[in-house]
């Protein structure tokens, strides 16, 4: 009995550290909209810090697809920055591309089901 119980408690702090390790907590994320790569428009700010909100940004962008090849785009929409990171996001119902500013020659897609909640959010 002893042995089970101290089993337990092993597993209980192994995960509860793990979980506590791998996940960033990320409460707030911030939505600009832009005119151009470097220019973001005057007053264009929105601040999202509901949790169901921020958990489907952060879901969205942590199951984009990584898509292969060099890219050019166009102007992107917007800047969204989601705790340490930052993304530029070109959006609409059925689709979502977004690019990491520290590797801008690398574009992820949005799965449609996460491109369109997305969509409806900034909307």
């Amino acid at each position: 009995m002893k042995k089970w119980s101290l089993l337990f408690i092993f597993v209980v702090f192994t995960l509860s550290f793990i979980g506590g390790c791998s996940s960033e907590n990320i409460e707030k994320v911030d939505v600009f909209e832009m005119e151009s790569f470097s220019v973001i428009k005057n007053d264009a700010l929105t601040s999202y810090t509901d949790s169901k909100v921020v958990s489907d940004f952060v879901k969205a962008f942590k199951k984009a697809k990584k898509e292969p090849g060099t890219v050019d785009m166009m102007d992107p929409r917007y800047k969204v920055e989601i705790g340490e990171e930052s993304y530029y996001l070109w959006i609409s119902k059925e689709q979502g591309t977004i690019m990491n500013l520290d590797d801008t020659h690398t574009i992820y897609t949005l799965s449609q089901s996460s491109a369109k909640k997305i969509y409806e959010l900034l909307n």
